[in-house]
């Protein structure tokens, strides 16, 4: 979501192109928006003049539907095995195994999941 949002040159040239195609459908998680929201108000992300608002702002510009955080999503991350130990990508694994949509991510550890992931 930063990249999509901030730093899309860090993507890779098929997400890129899948931004760019107006027909796709983005989805970010609200543990994601959470994540984010979180880093910036510590000052440890320093994007979009630093403030939680314009943040804010800059998600909802970019279109993307929100996915809540249910308790079916807490309950299949808290039983998904320990490839993994961060708990905001556990959470990004089980919401798209929920709904069954593929993942855009770069992580290694993500892709031994049974989850469609999309980069390079």
């Amino acid at each position: 979501m930063i990249w999509a949002i901030y730093e899309p040159e860090h993507l890779c040239d098929r997400v890129r192109l899948m931004l760019e195609d107006t027909t796709n459908e983005f989805i970010f998680s609200y543990a994601a928006v959470w994540e984010l929201l979180n880093k910036v108000g510590r000052g440890r992300l320093l994007v979009a003049g630093t403030s939680v608002s314009s943040v804010m702002d800059d998600i909802e510009a970019f279109g993307a539907t929100l996915l809540p955080v249910s308790l079916d999503h807490i309950l299949s991350a808290a039983s998904l095995p320990h490839f993994h130990s961060d708990p905001f990508d556990r959470m990004f694994i089980a919401q798209a195994l929920a709904e069954g949509v593929p993942l855009v991510t770069v992580d290694p550890e993500i892709r031994q999941y049974p989850i469609q992931t999309i980069w390079a």
